[in-house]
């Protein structure tokens, strides 16, 4: 009987050292795949102490699925939207009311932050070059007056003394509000002339981690 018995718990013990071989074959396997140069870019995502995983990159903030970026260094728009086409995205759309909070919001915190900057506002992706009055989206869609901010008297395309050629404000920018929450703090969108330097808000699609 005795004999049994011990063949028994050597095949448990066979049994044990096969399952903790097979399995630190796997840990092997998953650490060369994780350490892989084609899945470093996921990397950039986590923090390295917590394992926690953002949707996207250092320096963005996510809201509905998207990632947006503030720039610190002023642009004319047409630069700004190169910038941000750069990296896969695009001057910031506003579709409805809390896109609206959130880039606002966005603003209102970097002022805050910095308060030693000059902040006038930063650009969205919408603009009214081809016909004044005719605001679009640089996705294509036209802006839907229900979905509209305007800072009072705006927009008004005035033409300051030193705009020789005429040119007009064309692009929008969001002004930062000096509080947050209050009434009509959402009316904050600006016409500014095009070749103005101003900051300027990028999003791109949020990463899909499965």
């Amino acid at each position: 009987m005795a004999s049994a018995e011990n063949k028994s718990l050597r095949k448990l013990l066979d049994n044990e050292q096969r399952a903790t071989t097979e399995l630190a074959a796997t840990n092997q396997r998953q650490h060369s795949i994780l350490s892989s140069n084609r899945l470093s870019f996921l990397w950039r995502l986590c923090n390295n102490d917590t394992l926690q995983c953002s949707r996207c990159l250092p320096g963005w903030a996510e809201h509905d699925s998207r990632c947006f970026f503030l720039s610190s260094v002023p642009q004319k728009w047409e630069v700004a939207r190169r910038a941000c086409l750069d990296v896969g995205g695009d001057l910031a759309v506003v579709s409805n009311e809390a896109d609206q909070a959130f880039l606002t919001n966005m603003t209102f915190q970097y002022v805050q932050q910095h308060p030693q900057e000059h902040f006038h506002s930063a650009w969205i992706g919408l603009q009214d070059m081809v016909k004044e009055g005719a605001h679009f989206w640089v996705n294509g869609v036209r802006l839907h007056s229900n979905v509209t901010y305007w800072r009072p008297q705006e927009p008004n395309n005035a033409i300051p003394s030193w705009d020789t050629d005429n040119a007009g404000q064309d692009c929008v920018t969001i002004v930062p509000p000096d509080q947050i929450e209050t009434e009509n703090w959402l009316n904050s969108w600006d016409d500014i002339i095009c070749w103005g330097e101003r900051h300027f808000l990028c999003e791109t699609m949020a990463l899909i981690l499965v």
